[in-house]
């Protein structure tokens, strides 16, 4: 009776167990079982992430990915490789959803909305929606010193702006010219063609996204201007990260707040003797 007993407890237990969900393998789990990090790179966000003339990704995004890789080897005391895959605007939540890739450092703002489907780290970055116009048009496009005849034109429709999809531009910066000609982007590159050619007035977009085109491209940057002087509105750069994952989170925040990190952004962004010198905007972010 005893051993039909157990044997009966253990029956059960195997069936209550195989009803129970299998718990499934974090981002954090899976870098330390394979010692490989995947992690999304986009091609066209300069100066955070893009292919130079070689095809080679390069960019401040793609050096801070590459510090968060070093600080996953010493804080799991092995090698971690580190793959990049290609991502893009529409597919970038989806890919650290999905498991596609472990995370994606880059030119994203952290907003309520997006905070619902993924969670990001702390920011590394801080910038803002301008327009980049034709140095003659500054002052006609300017939304902080627009007269009111040059805002009637604007909402009949004579003012054409390209904006890209999928992007806070696409929702938080229409209200400024809401009766102007709004026209969705291919890019950033196709929309500076645009603008030389004439076709477009102006293009909302980051600022600094903006200036990197320009550079990449080889414009005269004495050509264009960015209005208003100051952005209308303040984006706070993270890491994509995937929900729930503290692990990979708590990593990836002392990667963006460690001396490395701060050198890094000096390197690349400092008014004086970066690579890519921006002024700070905010106080959010502190590298």
């Amino acid at each position: 009776m005893f051993q039909i007993l157990i044997v009966s407890v253990t029956s059960l237990g195997l069936t209550l167990g195989a009803c129970l969900p299998v718990k499934a393998e974090s981002a954090s789990e899976r870098i330390k079982r394979t010692g490989v990090l995947n992690a999304g790179v986009r091609m066209d966000a300069v100066p955070f992430s893009y292919l130079d003339q070689n095809g080679r990704p390069q960019g401040y995004a793609v050096e801070l990915t590459q510090l968060i890789q070093r600080q996953l080897e010493q804080e799991l005391g092995k090698p971690i490789q580190l793959n990049l895959e290609v991502i893009n605007l529409d597919n970038r939540f989806e890919q650290v959803q999905s498991g596609q890739v472990d995370l994606y450092c880059g030119a994203t703002s952290i907003t309520p909305e997006r905070e619902r489907i993924v969670d990001f780290s702390i920011p590394f970055f801080t910038s803002g929606i301008q327009l980049l116009v034709r140095q003659e048009d500054a002052l006609r496009l300017d939304p902080t010193r627009i007269s009111e005849e040059e805002l009637q034109q604007a909402q009949s429709g004579q003012v054409a702006i390209g904006f890209l999809q999928n992007t806070t531009t696409d929702t938080e910066f229409r209200e400024v010219y809401p009766g102007a000609s709004w026209q969705a982007l291919k890019n950033r590159a196709a929309g500076v063609r645009q603008l030389r050619d004439r076709s477009l007035s102006a293009i909302a977009s980051d600022g600094i996204l903006l200036l990197g085109e320009l550079w990449l491209q080889g414009e005269a940057f004495e050509q264009f201007r960015l209005v208003p002087e100051e952005p209308l509105t303040f984006e706070d750069y993270g890491c994509i990260l995937p929900e729930g994952d503290q692990a990979l989170g708590e990593i990836v925040n002392q990667t963006i707040t460690s001396p490395a990190n701060t050198q890094l952004w000096q390197q690349w962004f400092d008014q004086d003797t970066g690579r890519f010198p921006y002024k700070r905007f905010g106080a959010s972010v502190k590298p």
